[in-house]
């Protein structure tokens, strides 16, 4: 389903419930603080999907922040901004996503701490728009309430903003999971949680930096709530966040806090419904939102798309963008590259230690280069949130933890029986075995950097026959480095009467 006309629509009328005395920095216009379009809603709330699409929108959107930057592209700059920090992608020149390659764009005043501030505090105040204007008690009560299906993609919305926040500008991580949650440190300080007057419990009027437990509880609290008001609901695109998705994102929640029985049971019923692409569709460029495995993500139209400040341009050695164009080509670390066995399917996504003259775009043609993410020839490339692929491996990683090898290799079947012609292991899968699956099937989506905080681990691009960029780009960055968290922005410790410099992340 495309969005044109929900996209105007919803722009027209999203809230960002933003005024002078709410500190938490959005965008936006305060349109559905209106009593006019309160009243409308109480007797159509379908007025409320134009709402979210105009959202969904937002979040795949350029230059959020209206600084005109080319590397602020909502959601996706954030993902990609992260997946930099790592060592699984290379930039092979210095460009746009620079300062993040190296690990030097976490400071107050820098922009990538405000755009990515910005953006996702945008999408909370907009999923709070939207909870504010809904009967809570009667709609959770009432399964034939044609609020319920706006009021889980709200609440899946804003925890899914949250979660990001809390582990880019926190690091609370102390150590490998464990089942116990015991090494996360829940008493630091997290981030502003905002809720609505209508919500029992609602935090209205304090925006001080909330603890992590307490922020963590409001996740879970918000992603259960989303699953059982989404139960039964037919979404009509892709682009909405159906109770697959919520699932997904609860799957996502607890392999992050370590609870294992509930991450692999939540993801194996968050795929229910999608298969694992096969060999053709590994080289159809991740572009398609039609695909069987994916999920989630956002439908691009020529109306919504753009061509440089787009995360294609910077990802896709296939694009005439800045990668493909050779400006700053996206290569993969040679040591992971090593680990992809020639026998793998996915292995083609990359080029090897030669050149590949076979390639139109120069980027393509590097030693190295990704060939993953391609081009439609029109810009209209979609961008991917969730995969059915990223569950399997959940639920596998999930297995694995509780020692229960044998059900994790079963798993583990269900999506490497499609990248080889034939996988056998040999002998269960370990954990280890998983995470480097992780880092091959989801490169470049971003998930890296989060997988390296929640592991506790750190990077090391120094190593002999490293081909990540000399001298500024071969890092050694150990756990719980003050580089791996961005301090909060400038513009919020200037406005935010409940946060002073003393707060701030060191």
């Amino acid at each position: 389903m495309k969005l044109n006309k929900l996209v105007i629509i919803g722009l027209a009328t999203i809230s960002l419930v933003a005024c002078k005395e709410d500190y938490l920095s959005v965008k936006g216009t305060d349109t559905l603080n209106s009593e006019t379009y309160r009243e409308m809603v109480k007797k159509n709330p379908d007025l409320l999907g134009a709402t979210l699409a105009g959202t969904y929108s937002y979040m795949a959107s350029s230059s959020p922040t209206s600084f005109e930057r080319h590397d602020d592209f909502s959601l996706t700059a954030i993902l990609h901004a992260c997946d930099m920090m790592t060592e699984d992608i290379v930039q092979t020149k210095v460009h746009w996503f620079t300062y993040d390659y190296c690990l030097d764009f976490r400071l107050t005043n820098y922009a990538r701490p405000y755009a990515t501030w910005l953006t996702l505090y945008t999408v909370i105040s907009q999923a709070n728009g939207i909870i504010s204007l809904i009967d809570i008690p009667a709609t959770t009560a009432d399964p034939a309430s044609k609020s319920r299906p706006y009021l889980g993609q709200a609440y899946a919305l804003r925890a899914y903003s949250y979660m990001y926040l809390l582990q880019i500008f926190q690091n609370a991580f102390t150590g490998e999971p464990d089942a116990d949650g015991s090494k996360i440190n829940r008493d630091l300080p997290g981030i502003p949680l905002k809720n609505t007057a209508n919500e029992e419990g609602g935090v209205t009027d304090n925006y001080s930096r909330r603890t992590v437990g307490a922020v963590l509880d409001e996740i879970e609290r918000n992603l259960t709530l989303s699953v059982a008001l989404l139960d039964g609901w037919e979404r009509g695109g892709k682009y909405m966040i159906n109770k697959n998705v919520a699932q997904g994102l609860l799957a996502r929640y607890y392999l992050m806090v370590g609870n294992w029985d509930k991450a692999a049971t939540t993801a194996k019923e968050a795929r229910a419904g999608f298969a694992t692409i096969g060999k053709d569709d590994l080289y159809k460029g991740f572009m398609d939102i039609t695909s069987s495995d994916w999920m989630w993500g956002f439908d691009h139209t020529p109306e919504t798309e753009t061509r440089y400040a787009s995360f294609f341009s910077h990802l896709s050695n296939i694009t005439p963008g800045y990668a493909g164009l050779g400006y700053a080509p996206r290569a993969i670390d040679v040591r992971l590259y090593d680990q992809i066995p020639a026998e793998d399917y996915r292995k083609k996504w990359f080029n090897g230690k030669d050149k590949n003259p076979n390639q139109a775009q120069k980027g393509a043609q590097e030693p190295y280069a990704n060939l993953k993410f391609g081009f439609d020839g029109s810009w209209t490339m979609d961008y991917m949130y969730m995969r059915s692929a990223e569950m399997i491996l959940i639920e596998a990683e999930a297995l694995a933890r509780q020692s229960k090898f044998t059900e994790a290799t079963t798993v583990m079947h269900e999506l490497l029986d499609s990248r080889f012609d034939e996988w056998e292991p040999g002998a269960d899968v370990t954990v280890e075995d998983i995470l480097l699956q992780r880092r091959i099937e989801l490169w470049g989506e971003g998930f890296a950097y989060f997988d390296l905080k929640r592991l506790h681990r750190g990077i090391d691009r120094t190593y002999s026959g490293s081909n990540h960029r000399k001298p500024d780009g071969t890092l050694k960055v150990d756990a719980g480095d003050v580089r791996w968290t961005y301090q909060i922005p400038l513009r919020e410790i200037q406005e935010n009467t409940e946060i002073s410099e003393e707060d701030n992340n060191k």
